[in-house]
């Protein structure tokens, strides 16, 4: 290494100037600092986990409060009553073609589709090298699964007392599994989008999501196999899911993508 140079008198030593973002590597070269990567500071495993484990409780323990405040106490009669009034009016008016509608819209959010979509994400990812990032998406499905599995349990709601449009899950009622994954699916895969610089096609996407969300929800209803407080629970528990994978990996949003991909 070249020794500092000095000037003459009581001049301070000129340092060598050092590039804060790039350091030299073993073989002389340079090579970035930092990622441009949002989940390059994901915590190691133990605290993933960890992290995961407790949000999972916490939603879990906060949605089987809900469900069972709206099920089981008399202060909430009043929301029982509308919730049955809009099950039989819309089974009363049901049509052929806004029946099709309800069963095409359902199998959307059915297992396999789901299942699909989120391997094909996964897919995309590991061809981008994005390694930590395919940790997002099933991440949050699994918050999903596992909240859903066990506020159902829980709660143990009844189906709505109407007929039924299609074949008759074993599940109970609230909350709406059918709705918090397609919202988990479309939003995540948004949400990988603007992380990587497709701001364009994120906003599409997310706009997308919403709309099958929304629509998933008239369809569970309009099939009599949820309440409108399961849907809207249903639209909660999404949104957690994917709150708890974003803390969890530690995903930050304000570490932003520097490239940019204006014409997607």
């Amino acid at each position: 290494m070249m020794p500092a140079r000095t000037t003459s008198g009581d001049s301070l030593p000129i340092e060598p100037i050092i590039d804060p973002v790039r350091r030299p590597d073993e073989k002389g070269g340079d090579q970035p600092a930092s990622s441009d990567d949002p989940f390059a500071a994901m915590p190691d495993a133990r605290r993933v986990v960890l992290t995961f484990l407790i949000g999972l409780a916490v939603i879990v323990a906060a949605l089987t409060g809900a469900g069972l405040l709206i099920t089981e106490t008399e202060a909430l009669e009043g929301v029982r009553d509308w919730d049955s009034s809009i099950s039989a009016d819309l089974a009363d008016s049901r049509s052929s073609d806004a029946t099709d509608l309800a069963r095409l819209i359902t199998k959307t959010g059915d297992t396999l589709p789901i299942v699909v979509l989120i391997g094909a994400v996964t897919m995309v990812l590991a061809v981008m090298r994005k390694w930590k990032a395919m940790v997002f998406l099933p991440m949050a499905m699994l918050a999903e699964i596992t909240t859903f599995l066990a506020v159902n349990h829980l709660v143990g709601r009844e189906r709505p007392p109407v007929d039924k449009i299609g074949p008759l899950p074993g599940t109970n009622s609230f909350p709406s599994g059918h709705v918090a994954a397609t919202l988990v699916c479309w939003v995540g895969i948004s949400l990988l989008l603007a992380a990587y610089g497709f701001g364009r096609s994120a906003r599409i996407v997310a706009a997308f999501g919403a709309l099958m969300a929304v629509a998933m929800a008239w369809a569970r209803v309009y099939a009599g196999m949820h309440y409108a407080t399961d849907v809207i629970f249903g639209f909660v528990m999404g949104l957690a899911a994917l709150a708890l994978a974003v803390v969890a990996t530690g995903w930050s949003a304000r570490d932003p993508v520097r490239r940019r991909q204006p014409n997607v």
